[in-house]
């Protein structure tokens, strides 16, 4: 049968022989970390994200090292979504190969951050730390300054700073003579 005569055939018995594998990165998925907008509304500061993103997604497709290292794709395009984000196809003849259970593995591969809105802490590292993160903070440490400190001010205000310090394992702060409440002032009394 034909595409266009879908209808008269069973349910699944058209099936892709080949695929090309999309990763979306939306802005909004950074809600958490911008100060300056929130949900659709994008502006330069933005894009930082946007560019901090692709850099470390792109090192990791392309990276020839190991195994996968990290996944050794070789024909890929970024292009901007047309809205909020920037997509990655993979056009790789292996890669439009892989299964479904092959692309999801290589999705959890790259995803760092696990919860929702009402998960604090997003991120846990277990060390030994895994390589792909390694290379992903030496990317996100060259744009940390200029725009989570300056361009975010993410330690602009007391309520900032008690979302900052929610981060940070337990344990640590009372060694630093901190409180999560307490903004910067050190061993405040506020309960």
């Amino acid at each position: 049968p034909q595409p266009n005569q879908h209808n008269t055939v069973h349910l699944g018995a058209f099936q892709p022989v080949e695929k090309e594998l999309v990763f979306d990165i939306d802005m909004t998925d950074y809600d958490d970390v911008r100060t300056c907008c929130s949900s659709a509304d994008i502006c330069s500061k933005c894009w930082t994200l946007m560019t901090i993103a692709v850099r470390v997604i792109d090192r990791a497709l392309v990276a020839p090292l190991c195994p996968i290292e990290d996944l050794g794709m070789k024909h890929r395009l970024w292009v901007y979504s047309g809205r909020r984000g920037v997509h990655c196809w993979v056009c790789d003849d292996a890669v439009r190969k892989w299964s479904p259970a092959l692309r999801a593995a290589a999705v959890e591969y790259l995803s760092l951050v696990k919860g929702g809105a009402e998960t604090v802490k997003k991120v846990n590292l277990s060390e030994p730390v895994h390589p792909f993160i390694r290379r992903s903070v030496s990317v996100v440490e060259k744009y940390f300054e200029a725009y989570a400190l300056q361009g975010q001010d993410i330690l602009g205000s007391p309520e900032r700073w008690d979302k900052v310090l929610a981060l940070v394992p337990e344990g640590i702060l009372p060694a630093a003579g901190l409180r999560v409440g307490c903004g910067v002032r050190v061993g405040c009394d506020q309960p």
